[in-house]
């Protein structure tokens, strides 16, 4: 068995230093594990893909999972252009900013799980002075943009020209408060809306008394044992190992250092391979919490518009040959496991 990986469909990243798994491949029925010959090949077929990534360029990391086992781990370029640092897969990465999504909507799941809350609470429930056009919107509409709350970055751009100025929190609830009417139905159309999880943070740190970070730390990603994966809230704060986000400028590269950021809608992800391993083999095996938590998220989900079968919290579903392929991805598509 080898697997066949197709150059386009891994490299399509607006960031050039990434963070990923290819594949996580369940064998599809089959049992045999893959040869070593087979390795071999799977390891000459990165090095192929990737012969790009080198001592001069930013890098990447790449895991190959079969039926929940390593089968191919490779580390290619460099995890800091200015002190010639290798990337590695304990390289932590903060990931583009929808791709929080999944975890924050996984992190929801778990805390109705445990009686902090309902994904059919009402949102007034925890923010009464919302207007009443919202008073039919549950906490399951915020995770499928069914809210009818307005954009707060597309507000910003067009009135600052810019989507990097801070809000702080009483200036994002207090735009919300405001609202005179809903962009769409509330329950039942859907509009992309950064607001809509910037709420929904909020409304997790009121159910569960705790800053969600602290939450999910101790919840989320230590009892997977992914001790390197953080909600990374503060894009100023210094982090062991992290790599700076770059982008091609010419024949070289700069460092990306605009970001959005809001107190409700910061729910960046800073993670490395290794701990994304630990997440893709729980989200393979169906007795997971983790698993199961998916499950609960695809009851009658909402796709996102003229795209086949993308779901709003961070799921896609394509074909790849004659294989079913689930990525893990935001609205950018930058996908970070397969």
């Amino acid at each position: 068995m080898v697997i066949k990986l197709k150059r386009k469909h891994l490299l399509g990243h607006r960031f050039v230093v990434m963070v990923m798994i290819l594949v996580c491949y369940t064998g599809y029925g089959q049992t045999k594990n893959i040869t070593s010959r087979e390795n071999k090949s799977l390891h000459n077929t990165l090095d192929s893909i990737f012969s790009s990534f080198n001592k001069t360029t930013p890098g990447v990391a790449v895991t190959i999972l079969q039926n929940g086992k390593v089968t191919a781990k490779k580390a290619y370029g460099l995890a800091s252009l200015e002190h010639n640092v290798p990337f590695t897969h304990n390289t932590v990465v903060r990931l583009p900013y929808s791709e929080g999504r999944e975890f924050i909507s996984i992190a929801a799941v778990l805390m109705e799980k445990e009686g902090l809350l309902s994904l059919d609470d009402k949102v007034s429930k925890y923010f009464p002075q919302l207007p009443a056009w919202s008073e039919p919107v549950t906490l399951y509409d915020l995770l499928n943009h069914r809210s009818g709350f307005a954009d707060e970055w597309a507000t910003l751009l067009l009135a600052q020209a810019s989507m990097t100025n801070r809000f702080d929190q009483s200036q994002f609830l207090n735009f919300l408060y405001r609202q005179p009417k809903p962009e769409v139905e509330p329950g039942k159309g859907y509009m992309y809306s950064n607001s809509d999880f910037g709420l929904l943070r909020l409304i997790l740190e009121k159910a569960s008394g705790q800053n969600l970070r602290q939450w999910m730390k101790l919840k989320l990603f230590d009892p997977l044992g992914m001790t390197s994966t953080l909600l990374h809230d503060d894009k100023d704060e210094v982090i062991e190992g992290f790599a700076q986000q770059y982008y091609k400028y010419g024949k070289g590269y700069k460092t990306w250092t605009s970001d959005k950021t809001s107190p409700g809608g910061n729910y960046y992800i800073a993670t490395t391979v290794n701990d994304l391993e630990k997440w893709a083999v729980v989200h393979l095996d169906t007795a997971s919490i983790i698993s199961k938590a998916v499950t609960k998220l695809f009851r009658n989900p909402q796709l996102m518009p003229g795209r086949d079968k993308d779901y709003v919290f961070g799921f896609k579903e394509k074909k790849l040959g004659t294989h079913t392929i689930r990525t893990h991805q935001g609205v950018n598509e930058c996908t970070y496991i397969s």
